[in-house]
């Protein structure tokens, strides 16, 4: 019995860890594949109602604009990252666990990087701005 317990915790532990993601990337086409389905069907039924073909192009063809947000998401996330890999290394020094100054200097740095990433890109969306 302990046998087919020990056998069987590692079989569910790799069917979740490699089912799971397999799982999202599947219902994502099957989302995305109804979503142009229906968008199809709506165009074929303003076709079969005698819509004019300029109206229904317009009327499919418009798209939200995206806001530039010249790079912030960069900034928020970096010292988001960066306050987690801070908040990591104080559990660390409180519970004297050592190990946990790895992976909290890896999360500050990654942050910092955030932060640099937003910094080279600020000035290019200005120049872009201004012409």
């Amino acid at each position: 019995m302990a046998v087919i317990e020990s056998t069987l915790i590692p079989i569910v532990a790799i069917i979740i860890s490699v089912g799971g993601p397999v799982a999202i990337v599947i219902v994502a086409i099957v989302t995305a594949y109804m979503r142009k389905k229906r968008h199809y069907e709506a165009m074929v039924k303003a076709m079969e109602l005698g819509k004019d073909p300029e109206a229904i192009g317009q009327l499919f063809m418009a798209k939200a604009e995206k806001k530039d947000d010249n790079g912030l998401g960069y900034l928020k996330g970096g010292i988001v990252v960066a306050g987690i890999g801070l908040g990591l290394f104080g559990m660390g020094t409180a519970l004297g666990e050592i190990d946990m100054y790895g992976p909290s200097a890896f999360m500050f740095i990654l942050g910092l990087t955030l932060v640099l990433v937003y910094l080279v890109i600020r000035p290019k969306n200005k120049d872009k701005s201004s012409k």
